[in-house]
């Protein structure tokens, strides 16, 4: 397993960057004293791998790297035993932009090595960004003499109580769960972009675009199937095999077939429509969001208001539903 130990180095933005690679179990786990959370190992002993002709089946699995930057800061040589206000911030200062760029060097790596390997379905979502463990400290480069550590940032996400479920909403599951139905396509769609979208969660921006545009366009096409009369629903058949624009559905198509326009009846949410299908064909045609192009609300939050604004002015008609 010649990857065992193996470092590598790199210049970004002029500083030497050292990302290395454990040697063992226990390279980099050793954490400071009282530390709230238990010690994780460096590496693991991978398995089972099953025996293949003309492969080593020894594996190991990384679950700690460490990046090193050499960083320049105004101090003195003689670390102080006690650090002054002016030293604790510049100390910190220095550290906390570190550790953005050793953050960056690390994602990286890490995408890089998501693609290079993308049966290992257990590594998650490209963008999935690798978390910090223990204290990043700051050290003096010829000594290693320990300055300042920062551990891990902590954030509180405040909710509304309106996402919760309440007891009708949980009699309509139990019903479906008992009638043997699947999720709607659209709805469920809808809820993987909000995670898609959740920094906390899978901080994935260009797939909670498409999955929100996907959503869309089916919740769209859906509405617009069992809205249509009974005289117009082979125009409509029609005209959905032609165009999935979710602008233009939501505009000339909903107008030929339902006789109302989100264009029309809600200027300011079209707008947000074209954005999010204007960053939709972007990163389909271009492999990337157009940085240049309209300004964007979320796009789980444009899809949540297109999916309302369509639940309540896009009324079912009264033949069975299709499609």
């Amino acid at each position: 397993m010649d990857t065992i130990g193996a470092t590598f180095e790199y210049i970004f933005g002029g500083e030497r960057v050292t990302l290395s690679l454990p040697t063992d179990g226990d390279s980099f786990s050793r954490l400071p004293e009282r530390f709230p959370h238990p010690p994780v190992p460096s590496l693991v002993q991978a398995g089972p791998v099953f025996q293949e002709e003309g492969r080593d089946p020894a594996t190991a699995a990384l679950v700690l790297f460490q990046v090193a930057i050499e960083t320049k800061l105004e101090f003195p040589a003689q670390k102080p035993d006690d650090l002054d206000e002016g030293q604790r911030q510049g100390v910190e200062t220095c550290l906390r932009e570190a550790i953005d760029r050793a953050s960056e060097v690390a994602g990286r790596f890490v995408r890089h090595a998501r693609a290079a390997a993308p049966a290992q379905s257990w590594l998650g979502l490209s963008s999935h960004p690798p978390k910090q463990y223990g204290v990043a400290s700051l050290e003096y480069q010829d000594t290693g003499e320990f300055i300042f550590g920062l551990g891990e940032e902590q954030s509180v996400t405040v909710r509304s109580s309106r996402l919760r479920l309440d007891r009708a909403d949980l009699d309509r599951i139990s019903v479906n769960v008992a009638s043997e139905t699947e999720p709607p396509v659209a709805e469920s769609l809808l809820a993987d972009a909000w995670h898609l979208e959740d920094a906390t969660a899978a901080n994935d921006q260009d797939r909670a675009v498409l999955v929100a545009a996907v959503a869309s366009e089916v919740k769209s096409k859906q509405a617009i199937r069992r809205s249509v009369g009974t005289d117009r629903l082979a125009l409509a058949e029609m005209i959905l095999k032609r165009r999935s624009n979710l602008p233009e559905l939501l505009d000339e198509v909903l107008e030929a077939c339902c006789d109302i326009s989100l264009r029309r009846a809600d200027p300011e949410l079209y707008q947000r429509v074209k954005a999010l299908s204007h960053q939709r064909n972007a990163i389909v045609h271009s492999g990337r969001r157009d940085e240049g192009g309209p300004a964007m609300a979320t796009p789980a939050a444009t899809a949540s208001s297109i999916f309302e604004w369509i639940d309540k002015f896009v009324p079912p008609a009264d033949h069975p539903d299709v499609g």
